[in-house]
């Protein structure tokens, strides 16, 4: 990944990961994902958004899982477009 593609990537996440309690929620979701301890993976995750580390490929993926925001699905009322 480019350095400049990857700065973006981390700025995003630092965004995402400002409120209170997500860097707890996404371990939790890393673990029963990919296993290991929640504790591990919150610490491995400050030190990628403190530059302490590069996330490899597969992180970067799963955060993007993991944080992307909420598709809002259309409600019954709205008309899907057929073209």
């Amino acid at each position: 990944m480019k350095s400049s593609l990857y700065n973006e990537w981390l700025k995003k996440l630092r965004k995402r990961a400002a409120p209170s309690g997500t860097i707890s929620q996404w371990s939790l979701l890393l673990t029963k994902q990919q296993g290991g301890a929640p504790e591990i993976w919150a610490e491995h995750i400050r030190s990628v958004l403190d530059e302490g580390e590069k996330a490899s490929l597969e992180l970067i993926l799963d955060l993007d899982l993991i944080s992307a925001p909420a598709r809002k699905s259309p409600s019954s009322d709205d008309q899907i477009s057929l073209w």
